[in-house]
Protein backbone atom coordinates (compact mmCIF):
# COMPACT_ATOMS: atom_id res chain seq x y z
CA UNK A 1 0.00 0.00 0.00
CA UNK A 2 1.47 3.44 -0.75
CA UNK A 3 1.45 6.60 0.83
CA UNK A 4 -1.06 8.26 -0.96
CA UNK A 5 -3.18 5.48 -0.62
CA UNK A 6 -3.27 5.06 3.15
CA UNK A 7 -3.80 9.00 3.64
CA UNK A 8 -6.82 9.04 1.62
CA UNK A 9 -8.02 6.11 2.35
CA UNK A 10 -11.38 5.59 4.85
CA UNK A 11 -11.00 3.63 8.47
CA UNK A 12 -13.24 0.21 7.76
CA UNK A 13 -10.97 -0.71 4.58
CA UNK A 14 -7.97 0.15 6.48
CA UNK A 15 -9.54 -2.08 9.66
CA UNK A 16 -10.14 -5.17 7.21
CA UNK A 17 -6.74 -4.98 6.21
CA UNK A 18 -5.84 -4.95 9.78
CA UNK A 19 -7.69 -7.71 10.63
CA UNK A 20 -6.39 -9.64 8.17
CA UNK A 21 -2.72 -9.77 8.99
CA UNK A 22 -3.66 -10.69 12.51
CA UNK A 23 -5.96 -13.00 11.54
CA UNK A 24 -2.47 -14.60 9.59
CA UNK A 25 -0.17 -14.23 12.41
CA UNK A 26 -2.59 -16.16 14.36
CA UNK A 27 -3.16 -13.77 17.24
CA UNK A 28 -6.45 -12.14 19.08
CA UNK A 29 -7.48 -8.98 18.97
CA UNK A 30 -8.43 -9.58 22.47
CA UNK A 31 -4.91 -9.50 23.35
CA UNK A 32 -3.43 -6.52 21.50
CA UNK A 33 -4.04 -2.36 22.24
CA UNK A 34 -7.10 -0.94 20.67
CA UNK A 35 -5.33 1.62 19.03
CA UNK A 36 -3.29 0.50 15.82
CA UNK A 37 -0.52 1.89 14.24
CA UNK A 38 0.21 2.09 10.04
CA UNK A 39 3.72 2.78 9.12
CA UNK A 40 4.03 3.96 5.91
CA UNK A 41 7.65 5.59 3.71
CA UNK A 42 7.70 9.13 2.94
CA UNK A 43 8.52 9.77 -1.03
CA UNK A 44 11.58 11.80 -0.46
CA UNK A 45 15.09 11.09 0.30
CA UNK A 46 15.64 8.60 2.86
CA UNK A 47 19.31 8.30 2.85
CA UNK A 48 18.70 11.56 6.10
CA UNK A 49 22.61 12.66 5.10
CA UNK A 50 22.27 15.44 7.53
CA UNK A 51 21.73 13.03 11.00
CA UNK A 52 23.30 10.64 12.46
CA UNK A 53 22.42 8.09 15.06
CA UNK A 54 24.24 7.82 18.35
CA UNK A 55 23.75 4.98 21.09
CA UNK A 56 24.52 6.12 24.33
CA UNK A 57 24.92 4.16 27.84
CA UNK A 58 22.25 4.90 30.90
CA UNK A 59 24.95 7.44 32.35
CA UNK A 60 24.97 9.74 28.89
CA UNK A 61 21.19 9.31 29.15
CA UNK A 62 20.93 10.39 32.65
CA UNK A 63 22.84 13.10 32.08
CA UNK A 64 20.44 14.42 29.36
CA UNK A 65 17.38 13.87 30.80
CA UNK A 66 18.65 16.17 34.27
CA UNK A 67 19.87 18.75 31.75
CA UNK A 68 23.51 18.22 31.21
CA UNK A 69 25.61 19.51 27.68
CA UNK A 70 27.72 16.19 26.21
CA UNK A 71 30.06 18.23 23.82
CA UNK A 72 31.46 16.60 20.73
CA UNK A 73 35.24 17.58 20.11
CA UNK A 74 37.88 17.10 17.45
CA UNK A 75 39.42 18.92 15.12
CA UNK A 76 39.61 17.93 11.14
CA UNK A 77 42.55 15.29 11.90
CA UNK A 78 41.63 14.10 15.04
CA UNK A 79 39.19 11.58 15.97
CA UNK A 80 35.82 12.71 17.25
CA UNK A 81 34.90 12.17 20.92
CA UNK A 82 32.01 13.35 22.88
CA UNK A 83 32.63 14.70 26.75
CA UNK A 84 30.65 14.70 29.80
CA UNK A 85 31.08 17.02 32.48
CA UNK A 86 33.61 14.22 33.85
CA UNK A 87 34.46 11.38 31.17
CA UNK A 88 35.48 11.50 27.77
CA UNK A 89 34.12 8.97 25.29
CA UNK A 90 35.26 7.72 22.43
CA UNK A 91 33.03 8.23 19.06
CA UNK A 92 32.73 4.53 17.50
CA UNK A 93 30.99 4.15 13.90
CA UNK A 94 29.09 0.85 13.96
CA UNK A 95 26.94 -1.31 10.84
CA UNK A 96 23.70 -3.06 11.79
CA UNK A 97 22.89 -6.30 9.95
CA UNK A 98 18.86 -4.72 10.87
CA UNK A 99 17.92 -1.64 9.21
CA UNK A 100 17.22 1.27 12.08
CA UNK A 101 14.11 3.78 10.87
CA UNK A 102 13.71 7.22 11.58
CA UNK A 103 9.57 7.40 12.13
CA UNK A 104 7.27 10.30 12.97
CA UNK A 105 4.48 10.44 15.09
CA UNK A 106 5.27 6.70 16.51
CA UNK A 107 2.92 6.15 19.38
CA UNK A 108 3.99 4.03 22.50
CA UNK A 109 2.59 1.70 24.78
CA UNK A 110 2.23 4.07 27.67
CA UNK A 111 -0.03 6.74 25.63
CA UNK A 112 -1.90 3.31 23.35
CA UNK A 113 -3.10 2.19 27.17
CA UNK A 114 -5.57 6.02 27.10
CA UNK A 115 -7.19 4.67 24.09
CA UNK A 116 -10.78 3.33 24.70
CA UNK A 117 -12.13 2.77 21.36
CA UNK A 118 -10.05 0.98 18.44
CA UNK A 119 -8.54 3.47 16.31
CA UNK A 120 -5.70 3.90 13.48
CA UNK A 121 -3.00 5.98 14.03
CA UNK A 122 -0.44 6.86 10.82
CA UNK A 123 3.79 7.33 11.29
CA UNK A 124 5.75 8.19 8.42
CA UNK A 125 9.21 6.85 8.04
CA UNK A 126 11.77 9.64 7.16
CA UNK A 127 15.26 8.01 7.15
CA UNK A 128 16.84 4.49 6.94
CA UNK A 129 19.99 4.03 8.86
CA UNK A 130 22.66 0.70 8.14
CA UNK A 131 24.89 2.46 10.67
CA UNK A 132 24.95 4.40 14.11
CA UNK A 133 27.73 5.96 16.12
CA UNK A 134 28.58 4.73 19.64
CA UNK A 135 29.97 6.35 22.63
CA UNK A 136 32.81 3.87 24.10
CA UNK A 137 34.12 4.88 27.43
CA UNK A 138 37.60 6.03 26.87
CA UNK A 139 40.60 8.07 27.97
CA UNK A 140 41.13 12.23 28.03
CA UNK A 141 43.64 13.42 24.89
CA UNK A 142 45.76 15.67 26.58
CA UNK A 143 48.83 15.84 24.10
CA UNK A 144 47.33 19.18 22.98
CA UNK A 145 47.17 20.50 26.39
CA UNK A 146 51.07 20.63 26.87
CA UNK A 147 51.27 21.73 23.37
CA UNK A 148 49.29 24.74 23.45
CA UNK A 149 50.37 25.50 26.46
CA UNK A 150 54.54 25.43 26.11
CA UNK A 151 54.04 28.63 23.40
CA UNK A 152 53.73 30.71 26.09
CA UNK A 153 55.98 29.49 29.11
CA UNK A 154 56.31 31.75 31.67
CA UNK A 155 59.91 32.94 32.97
CA UNK A 156 59.55 35.82 34.60
CA UNK A 157 58.33 39.20 33.23
CA UNK A 158 61.84 39.93 31.79
CA UNK A 159 60.86 37.41 28.86
CA UNK A 160 57.51 38.68 28.20
CA UNK A 161 58.29 40.52 25.38
CA UNK A 162 59.24 37.53 23.37
CA UNK A 163 55.74 36.02 24.29
CA UNK A 164 53.21 36.10 21.25
CA UNK A 165 49.83 37.18 23.73
CA UNK A 166 47.59 35.71 21.03
CA UNK A 167 48.56 32.21 22.30
CA UNK A 168 47.14 32.89 25.56
CA UNK A 169 44.19 31.02 26.41
CA UNK A 170 41.61 30.54 29.56
CA UNK A 171 40.38 27.97 30.62
CA UNK A 172 37.20 28.02 28.50
CA UNK A 173 39.69 28.43 25.78
CA UNK A 174 41.48 25.69 26.26
CA UNK A 175 38.08 23.58 27.25
CA UNK A 176 37.37 24.35 23.83
CA UNK A 177 40.02 22.56 22.05
CA UNK A 178 41.55 19.88 24.20
CA UNK A 179 39.53 16.47 23.71
CA UNK A 180 38.72 15.68 27.38
CA UNK A 181 35.98 16.64 29.73
CA UNK A 182 36.25 19.78 31.89
CA UNK A 183 36.77 18.08 35.37
CA UNK A 184 39.46 15.79 33.41
CA UNK A 185 41.13 19.12 31.87
CA UNK A 186 41.12 20.77 35.78
CA UNK A 187 42.73 17.08 36.81
CA UNK A 188 45.57 17.48 34.28
CA UNK A 189 46.44 20.98 35.34
CA UNK A 190 46.30 20.63 38.69
CA UNK A 191 48.62 18.04 38.22
CA UNK A 192 51.43 20.58 36.23
CA UNK A 193 53.46 23.42 36.81
CA UNK A 194 51.10 26.59 35.94
CA UNK A 195 50.44 29.64 36.73
CA UNK A 196 46.90 31.96 36.31
CA UNK A 197 47.58 35.65 35.08
CA UNK A 198 44.83 37.90 34.28
CA UNK A 199 42.78 34.68 33.91
CA UNK A 200 45.14 33.37 31.13
CA UNK A 201 46.66 29.41 31.74
CA UNK A 202 50.55 29.95 31.67
CA UNK A 203 52.98 26.87 31.94
CA UNK A 204 55.77 27.76 34.60
CA UNK A 205 59.47 27.76 33.32
CA UNK A 206 61.17 25.34 35.58
CA UNK A 207 64.11 28.08 36.56
CA UNK A 208 61.61 30.68 37.29
CA UNK A 209 59.75 28.06 39.19
CA UNK A 210 62.44 26.99 41.41
CA UNK A 211 63.48 31.25 41.91
CA UNK A 212 60.37 32.25 43.03
CA UNK A 213 59.54 29.27 45.33
CA UNK A 214 63.15 29.21 47.27
CA UNK A 215 62.02 33.49 47.90
CA UNK A 216 58.78 32.05 49.28
CA UNK A 217 60.28 29.14 51.43
CA UNK A 218 62.88 31.82 52.99
CA UNK A 219 60.49 33.71 54.68
CA UNK A 220 59.65 31.25 56.63
CA UNK A 221 63.22 31.67 58.43
CA UNK A 222 62.96 35.09 57.92
CA UNK A 223 59.67 35.66 60.00
CA UNK A 224 60.35 32.46 62.46
CA UNK A 225 57.16 30.93 61.02
CA UNK A 226 56.08 27.60 62.76
CA UNK A 227 55.89 25.55 59.53
CA UNK A 228 52.07 25.25 60.42
CA UNK A 229 51.92 29.12 60.55
CA UNK A 230 52.61 30.52 57.20
CA UNK A 231 50.82 33.83 56.52
CA UNK A 232 49.15 34.57 52.96
CA UNK A 233 48.96 38.12 53.09
CA UNK A 234 52.63 38.34 53.94
CA UNK A 235 53.97 36.12 51.34
CA UNK A 236 52.23 38.21 49.05
CA UNK A 237 53.18 41.56 50.15
CA UNK A 238 57.06 40.57 50.73
CA UNK A 239 57.19 39.37 47.37
CA UNK A 240 55.12 41.55 45.29
CA UNK A 241 57.84 44.23 44.91
CA UNK A 242 60.09 41.26 42.51
CA UNK A 243 57.78 38.66 41.63
CA UNK A 244 54.45 39.67 39.97
CA UNK A 245 51.42 38.85 42.59
CA UNK A 246 49.35 36.13 40.23
CA UNK A 247 52.90 33.91 40.22
CA UNK A 248 53.22 33.90 44.01
CA UNK A 249 49.39 33.70 44.31
CA UNK A 250 49.35 30.37 42.45
CA UNK A 251 52.15 28.58 43.77
CA UNK A 252 51.12 29.89 47.19
CA UNK A 253 47.28 27.59 46.09
CA UNK A 254 49.95 25.00 44.66
CA UNK A 255 52.14 24.03 47.37
CA UNK A 256 50.07 25.43 50.66
CA UNK A 257 47.14 23.71 52.69
CA UNK A 258 45.05 25.56 55.20
CA UNK A 259 46.55 24.32 58.62
CA UNK A 260 44.65 25.99 61.37
CA UNK A 261 42.27 29.13 62.37
CA UNK A 262 43.61 31.48 65.11
CA UNK A 263 42.00 34.56 66.25
CA UNK A 264 40.00 34.35 62.84
CA UNK A 265 43.36 34.57 61.14
CA UNK A 266 44.05 31.50 58.66
CA UNK A 267 47.33 29.71 59.10
CA UNK A 268 48.47 27.77 56.32
CA UNK A 269 51.76 24.84 55.74
CA UNK A 270 53.60 23.95 52.86
CA UNK A 271 52.84 20.61 51.82
CA UNK A 272 55.45 19.14 52.50
CA UNK A 273 56.10 15.93 49.89
CA UNK A 274 55.57 18.14 47.18
CA UNK A 275 58.38 20.48 48.28
CA UNK A 276 60.45 17.42 48.47
CA UNK A 277 59.44 16.47 45.34
CA UNK A 278 60.17 19.61 43.62
CA UNK A 279 63.68 20.12 44.95
CA UNK A 280 64.54 16.88 43.35
CA UNK A 281 63.92 17.33 40.55
CA UNK A 282 65.81 20.67 40.50
CA UNK A 283 68.81 18.61 41.54
CA UNK A 284 68.38 15.62 39.43
CA UNK A 285 68.48 18.43 36.46
CA UNK A 286 71.72 19.16 37.28
CA UNK A 287 73.38 16.23 36.27
CA UNK A 288 72.94 13.23 34.24
CA UNK A 289 73.74 10.36 37.25
CA UNK A 290 74.46 10.99 40.91
CA UNK A 291 76.14 8.97 43.39
CA UNK A 292 72.85 8.34 45.62
CA UNK A 293 74.09 9.07 48.95
CA UNK A 294 75.61 12.40 48.10
CA UNK A 295 71.93 13.06 46.18
CA UNK A 296 70.06 12.04 49.04
CA UNK A 297 72.44 14.34 51.81
CA UNK A 298 72.18 17.31 49.08
CA UNK A 299 68.83 16.85 48.81
CA UNK A 300 67.75 16.97 52.63
CA UNK A 301 70.01 19.90 53.05
CA UNK A 302 68.12 21.53 50.44
CA UNK A 303 64.63 21.42 52.10
CA UNK A 304 63.15 23.93 54.84
CA UNK A 305 64.02 23.07 58.61
CA UNK A 306 61.36 20.43 59.38
CA UNK A 307 61.34 18.80 55.94
CA UNK A 308 62.80 15.75 55.43
CA UNK A 309 63.01 13.04 52.11
CA UNK A 310 62.12 9.95 51.65
CA UNK A 311 63.06 7.98 49.25
CA UNK A 312 59.51 6.72 48.18
CA UNK A 313 59.42 10.11 46.98
CA UNK A 314 61.42 9.55 43.90
CA UNK A 315 58.93 6.98 42.35
CA UNK A 316 57.79 8.19 38.79
CA UNK A 317 60.73 10.97 38.86
CA UNK A 318 63.72 9.30 39.15
CA UNK A 319 65.46 5.69 38.68
CA UNK A 320 68.00 4.09 41.38
CA UNK A 321 70.42 2.04 40.46
CA UNK A 322 71.38 -0.61 43.18
CA UNK A 323 73.73 -2.83 41.14
CA UNK A 324 76.46 -0.53 41.05
CA UNK A 325 79.26 0.51 43.68
CA UNK A 326 78.26 2.92 44.40
CA UNK A 327 74.76 3.12 43.90
CA UNK A 328 73.53 5.72 41.57
CA UNK A 329 70.41 8.10 40.63
CA UNK A 330 69.14 9.17 37.44
CA UNK A 331 65.98 11.71 36.10
CA UNK A 332 63.49 9.48 34.94
CA UNK A 333 60.07 11.76 34.93
CA UNK A 334 57.26 9.92 33.79
CA UNK A 335 55.43 12.40 31.65
CA UNK A 336 58.67 11.93 29.04
CA UNK A 337 57.19 8.40 28.33
CA UNK A 338 54.94 7.67 25.37
CA UNK A 339 50.92 7.52 25.67
CA UNK A 340 50.77 3.89 23.96
CA UNK A 341 50.40 1.18 26.85
CA UNK A 342 52.58 -1.46 24.56
CA UNK A 343 55.62 1.30 24.25
CA UNK A 344 55.69 2.30 28.13
CA UNK A 345 56.10 -1.01 29.23
CA UNK A 346 59.09 -2.04 26.39
CA UNK A 347 60.63 1.26 27.40
CA UNK A 348 59.92 0.71 31.06
CA UNK A 349 61.85 -2.90 30.81
CA UNK A 350 64.69 -1.57 28.64
CA UNK A 351 65.18 0.65 31.52
CA UNK A 352 65.03 -0.93 34.43
CA UNK A 353 64.63 -5.16 34.14
CA UNK A 354 62.47 -5.60 37.24
CA UNK A 355 60.10 -3.18 39.45
CA UNK A 356 58.76 -3.57 42.70
CA UNK A 357 54.77 -2.35 42.39
CA UNK A 358 55.34 0.50 44.64
CA UNK A 359 58.16 1.37 42.21
CA UNK A 360 56.42 1.03 38.74
CA UNK A 361 52.35 2.29 39.88
CA UNK A 362 53.64 6.06 39.54
CA UNK A 363 54.66 5.36 35.69
CA UNK A 364 51.39 2.67 34.76
CA UNK A 365 48.54 4.90 36.81
CA UNK A 366 47.38 7.08 34.42
CA UNK A 367 46.99 3.78 32.03
CA UNK A 368 44.28 2.65 33.98
CA UNK A 369 40.22 2.50 33.50
CA UNK A 370 37.45 1.42 35.72
CA UNK A 371 38.01 -2.31 34.13
CA UNK A 372 42.17 -2.21 34.56
CA UNK A 373 43.66 -1.01 37.86
CA UNK A 374 47.33 -1.00 38.09
CA UNK A 375 47.19 -4.69 39.25
CA UNK A 376 45.08 -5.70 36.37
CA UNK A 377 47.80 -3.95 34.10
CA UNK A 378 50.64 -5.63 35.38
CA UNK A 379 49.17 -8.89 34.66
CA UNK A 380 48.01 -8.41 31.41
CA UNK A 381 51.68 -6.28 30.26
CA UNK A 382 54.17 -7.98 32.95
CA UNK A 383 55.81 -10.97 34.44
CA UNK A 384 55.74 -11.41 38.23
CA UNK A 385 58.47 -13.09 40.27
CA UNK A 386 59.58 -13.18 43.40
CA UNK A 387 62.92 -12.73 45.79
CA UNK A 388 63.69 -13.02 49.12
CA UNK A 389 60.32 -12.25 49.79
CA UNK A 390 59.42 -9.34 47.05
CA UNK A 391 57.61 -9.24 44.24
CA UNK A 392 58.84 -8.05 40.86
CA UNK A 393 57.21 -7.89 37.92
CA UNK A 394 59.58 -7.80 34.55
CA UNK A 395 59.19 -7.97 30.89
CA UNK A 396 56.15 -10.80 29.73
CA UNK A 397 58.33 -12.03 26.48
CA UNK A 398 62.21 -12.18 27.59
CA UNK A 399 64.24 -13.55 24.48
Amino acid sequence: MNSDDIENGNDERCFKEIDEVITLAKLKQDDLMPCVQTIYFNDSNLDCDNLKLIQLNDTLLKDIEEGQTLVFKGDIHENVVLCSKTKTYDVCETETSNSLLLLNGMKFSESCKNCDERTISKAKVHGIFYEYLEAVPGKPYLGKLEQLLSESEYKGPEHEYSIDQSKLLTFEELDNVVQCSKKELQDALDKMDIIVMDNKIRLLGFEYHFRVLSYMLKLIDENSWNLDEINYEVTINSLKEIIPVDVVRSLFDKYTEESKIEDDEVFYSYKERDICIFFAKVLLSQAEKFNFEDFFQAWGESLPEGMYPDEEMLYGIAIIDRKTTPNCIWAFPENTLPENINERFKILFQTREKWTVPEITPYIKKLTTDKLDVNALLAKYARASTHDGVKYYGAKHVK
